[in-house]
């Protein structure tokens, strides 16, 4: 969908290692020095739906829920067009949130319109991580596909391919999201992965030497050890480097 899509960071640039450390335990942390990484504490949702953008806004809007039936199909029409117009015309609903320009705001503005044809775009997921501030989830097959690797509260969405819901359960193994696409009918419109689609404060790994990055570590007040006491390598204090700054 896409023409011009970039590759994918540097191939040493592993920071969803950060990420993997989570155990699906409310109120647990990456690192001892980045922000807490909590499982939202939201009501799961008996009610299905039939894509994530429906489920997403449906359930974190704060107008939505109060609305009759006849209301609420109108209202999340003009919901979406709402979004779509402030991607173009405020930069705190688009520009400020650091996306790296392979995630072209024509894209997401067109899967988010998509939405009543039963088209998942998983460009859509990633804008509605920053929009709602939450972390979406993927659920698939008992499976957990992270789509996010800022710190944000996670929710947890099922899918079969067919519909969506809310979980209360966070226990599931992890598995990196590429993953997903061949096995369901998300769509992949960005084609990188999680850790490429915000521009990152460090130039390429290659740009650095050790010393360099413990030097930035401790500006940052980032442990150079990790939490087995051991010193943490150039690729773990790139990424923690990386991370900690992408959530301030």
């Amino acid at each position: 969908m896409i023409s011009d899509l970039l590759k994918d960071l540097n191939v040493d640039c592993n920071f969803t290692n950060d990420i993997k450390e989570s155990k699906y335990v409310e109120g647990s942390k990456n690192d001892s020095n980045t922000s807490t990484n909590t499982t939202s504490k939201i009501k799961p949702s008996e009610t299905y739906y039939p894509t994530f953008i429906k489920c997403i806004i449906s359930e974190f809007d704060p107008i939505y829920g109060s609305l009759s039936d006849e209301e609420k199909k109108l209202y999340f029409s003009k919901k979406i067009m709402e979004i779509c117009s402030e991607i173009d015309e405020k930069d705190k609903y688009f520009k400020n949130y650091k996306f790296h320009k392979s995630l072209k705001s024509h894209s997401v503005q067109q899967g988010l319109q998509l939405h009543d044809k039963r088209i998942n775009h998983i460009s859509s997921i990633y804008y509605l991580n920053e929009y709602y501030k939450r972390h979406f989830v993927i659920v698939y097959e008992n499976i957990a596909y992270p789509t996010c690797i800022k710190n944000y509260p996670k929710i947890y969405l099922n899918t079969d391919n067919h519909k969506v819901k809310v979980l209360n359960s966070c226990d599931f193994p992890e598995m990196n999201l590429r993953n997903i696409f061949e096995k369901s009918k998300i769509v992949d419109d960005v084609k990188r992965d999680i850790k490429g689609i915000y521009n990152l404060h460090l130039e390429a790994i290659s740009k650095y030497k050790l010393d360099d990055l413990k030097k930035i570590a401790e500006e940052c007040n980032i442990s150079l050890k990790d939490n087995k006491g051991k010193n943490k390598n150039k690729s773990v204090l790139y990424d923690s480097i990386n991370l900690y700054k992408l959530n301030q």
